[in-house]
């Protein structure tokens, strides 16, 4: 149709691009159609397309692109544990390649659905970044995970709006050596100690938004202030939206 935009069959398609007018009519029919006839994406957005986006087109899509790079599911309410289930009986001829295992970045945001489940399955991806603004099952025990899955590789974390977190799973950031940008904005059980820790372990941080962060002092503010970390502000949701967006800091990131 001439909505998507995919590069094959003339060549092996690394992304797909579906415009903004077909994106609201696309059924799940016409992606489980699709799912298979792809092989060697590296970028997937279906985002905004909850009516379409179903666990079994997830599903589908992961296990038909071993290559994936950056996968955005922002606002598919109906995505949970059972999309990121793989196919262990998957054949590949490289040992070394199977779904999920060269991704790294996870967009998620207002995914009502994500939970900590979803982590264990992605445990052996090498996420570099995870945004999940807006999650709500995202609480200590997600947090955990993502610190202790992705460790070695994380470099961005977004739980703006996440507000069952608290300083008992941030506190373990603290062994995510090359984290860059930490967003906790209205994660209102985040205190000083835990921000000030982050600060002080993780020598790589540049950027850290706190707004609406009830717990955490003026003082703490200005210590990272004085410290060179960048406070980002969010003006109001719009501003908070845009700053969530895969095309503006992520892509500024990791050059997508």
């Amino acid at each position: 149709s001439s909505g998507i935009n995919a590069e094959w069959p003339l060549r092996p398609g690394t992304h797909i691009s579906i415009t903004e007018k077909f994106r609201k009519s696309l059924k799940e029919r016409h992606l489980l159609m699709l799912a298979p006839k792809t092989g060697n994406l590296r970028n997937l957005d279906l985002s905004d397309m909850s009516n379409a986006v179903s666990n079994k087109v997830l599903k589908s899509f992961l296990n038909s692109n071993y290559e994936l790079k950056i996968l955005n599911i922002s606002k598919c309410s109906n995505i949970g544990p059972e999309g990121f289930k793989i196919d262990h009986d998957t054949s590949s001829e490289n040992e070394n390649s199977y779904p999920l295992a060269k991704l790294e970045v996870l967009v998620a945001n207002w995914c009502r659905n994500i939970r900590p489940p979803c982590f264990v399955s992605l445990a052996h991806a090498p996420l570099r970044a995870i945004s999940l603004a807006g999650t709500w099952y995202t609480n200590d025990e997600a947090v955990t995970d993502c610190a202790t899955f992705f460790k070695d590789n994380l470099e961005c974390l977004n739980i703006d709006k996440c507000y069952k977190v608290t300083d008992e799973s941030l506190n373990l950031l603290v062994h995510c050596s090359k984290l860059r940008i930490l967003k906790v904005t209205s994660c209102w059980r985040v205190n000083d100690g835990s921000v000030r820790r982050i600060v002080e372990s993780c020598k790589e941080l540049q950027q850290v938004a706190m707004d609406d962060c009830r717990s955490i002092t003026r003082s703490c503010l200005f210590d990272l202030s004085e410290k060179g970390i960048l406070l980002l502000e969010a003006r109001g949701e719009r501003g908070s939206e845009k700053w969530d967006k895969s095309d503006n800091y992520l892509r500024r990131m990791f050059r997508f």
